[in-house]
């Protein structure tokens, strides 16, 4: 792992209590949670790729869906054990820890957003790997250019990577994906690019 992710996941095991306070109320994604959980159907085995607290998996599990939450951050994890209980795994989106064809849906909801072009497609792959022929991707980044370190919000440093549409569309297309659905969407803090993707067939593991 390198020092990048590293202290981005040093921080959030920091600041996991106040995230949670901040991130409880998943209103604002509610449209894109119904979408998914529709075109899965009732019990659908998912994966909540980079679930922090597990406040996403709650939400899923709600609507039907049997939901498992994976975080790099060991601290993000426990901070919602007791609010909302279920299976969570700490392990790096890049390299999970499941068989292929493991899940119908993988949820990587503002997740992915601390890793680099390269990185995000490598976690990307993976997802498609862990996904089965009738699977749904949801993912959403940041909008914008570049990339920063921000530490004002929680005084603790994370590394941010901005996306364009058309790049997010090309990494997704690369790594064996067809876009079905693509939305933006502006909150009081940020600028979102909304991908909804299924796996192309045959299984497709392109390069980079």
């Amino acid at each position: 792992m390198n020092e990048r992710i590293d202290r981005t996941r040093r921080s959030y095991d920091k600041i996991a209590g106040r995230f949670l306070e901040n991130t409880r109320d998943r209103a604002p994604l509610s449209q894109w949670l119904q979408r998914f959980a529709e075109f899965l159907g009732p019990d659908a085995t998912v994966l909540d790729l980079g679930a922090g607290p597990g406040c996403d998996s709650a939400a899923l599990r709600k609507l039907g869906l049997r939901a498992i939450a994976l975080d790099l951050s060991r601290g993000m994890l426990r901070a919602g054990l007791g609010e909302f209980p279920g299976p969570r795994v700490q392990a790096d989106a890049r390299e999970l820890p499941f068989r292929d064809g493991a899940f119908r849906g993988v949820w990587a909801s503002a997740s992915l957003l601390h890793l680099s072009p390269d990185e995000a497609a490598a976690a990307v792959r993976e997802a498609r790997r862990v996904l089965d022929a009738r699977g749904l991707l949801h993912l959403s980044l940041k909008s914008g250019a570049g990339t920063e370190w921000e530490s004002e919000r929680y005084g603790e440093a994370r590394w941010f990577q901005y996306w364009a549409g058309p790049d997010l569309d090309a990494l997704l297309n690369r790594q064996g994906f067809s876009i079905i659905g693509s939305w933006s969407n502006s909150t009081p803090r940020a600028d979102w690019l909304v991908r909804h993707a299924v796996p192309l067939t045959p299984r497709s593991t392109g390069g980079g």
